[in-house]
């Protein structure tokens, strides 16, 4: 059974509900800090206005409220920003799975087709999915594509992904456009066909992306053209990506004092210079420039100055003692 809670971060803030989902709460515990957020809310990556809530380790991601709404922080590592392309935004209104309940392999497809539709097939429809795809639940009610096929619609979206569950953060819903209508509770199963009943003409669609070159249709982490991770709009300049670098985060996971140099305290005593060593290799002369030399006097070069004398000291009283034994 759900049971709430209050986050202790703040009094005034509402009522969390506990799913009771997860397997193992405890090891996700939130790590995306108030440092991450502080460069978040800097990147331009949500839209001007949006109300973040201040990090708290004690709320997980299947906490939910009526008034925020979980965000992982992986989508945006890979040039997503808010509001998403109207294909992914139509991904989730139509299946009613909740942004942090979804894997990254199923970002990396989602991303894909919204290139491909901008790109090649303008009336792709979510709908269409479910010819190539199921909607798979994969641990703590966490979903994925499964492919229908041998031959995957989407090449290259499965491979490892770091600490993702743990990198989430909530915005206030009211701030972001759209955020009323997103879901509060996470889906516990989805049949993708029920969710999205298959339109006329899919199979032409689907095949139309499988006769794409391999390069079309697979996912590229960081791509150089900015289309590949665009919006439908993208004559609007807000649809730029930016990608959210979450390892160069993690090297400052709290803000660095900067420890200020204490100012050299001058004195009116003369400095004294260091004494010359005495087993520097005379050698070492050769290499230093004409400035640094002693200049010879009228009597010619003090061997005392150069430090001749204490250095060839240890050779002449070996080979004094080396005379008297002959």
């Amino acid at each position: 059974m759900a049971r709430q809670t209050r986050s202790s971060s703040c009094d005034s803030a509402p009522t969390f509900i506990h799913q009771n989902i997860l397997q193992d709460p405890e090891k996700e515990i939130c790590s995306f800090d108030s440092a991450h957020l502080s460069a978040l809310k800097s990147s331009g990556i949500f839209p001007e206005g949006t109300v973040f809530r201040p990090y708290d380790r004690e709320i997980r991601s299947n906490m939910v409220s009526s008034e925020w709404l979980c965000f992982k922080a992986f989508p945006f590592t890979l040039g997503l920003r808010s509001p998403f392309p109207d294909f992914i935004t139509e991904f989730f209104r139509v299946t009613k799975i909740s942004f942090s309940q979804t894997m990254p392999m199923l970002w990396r497809v989602l991303l894909v087709l919204d290139r491909i539709k901008n790109a090649h097939i303008p009336d792709l429809s979510v709908h269409d999915l479910p010819l190539a795809y199921r909607l798979r639940c994969h641990g703590s009610c966490r979903f994925l594509f499964y492919s229908t096929c041998s031959d995957p619609l989407i090449l290259r979206a499965t491979r490892n992904e770091e600490e993702w569950k743990s990198k989430f953060f909530f915005v206030k819903r009211n701030s972001i456009p759209g955020g009323a209508e997103y879901p509060v509770k996470w889906l516990r199963n989805a049949d993708f066909r029920k969710l999205a009943p298959p339109l006329a003409d899919l199979e032409r669609r689907i095949q139309a992306i499988k006769v794409l070159p391999e390069i079309e249709r697979s996912f590229i982490p960081y791509p150089t053209s900015s289309s590949q991770h665009s919006s439908s709009n993208m004559s609007d300049t807000n649809k730029v990506p930016i990608l959210l670098d979450l390892e160069e985060l993690d090297s400052y996971p709290t803000p660095v004092n900067v420890k200020k140099e204490t100012p050299a305290i001058t004195s009116s005593k003369p400095v004294t210079a260091p004494k010359p060593n005495p087993r520097t290799r005379a050698s070492t002369s050769k290499k230093r420039k004409c400035s640094d030399t002693t200049t010879p006097t009228s009597e010619g070069f003090s061997y005392e100055e150069l430090s001749f004398t204490e250095s060839l000291e240890p050779v002449t009283s070996f080979l004094s003692k080396v005379i008297s034994w002959c």
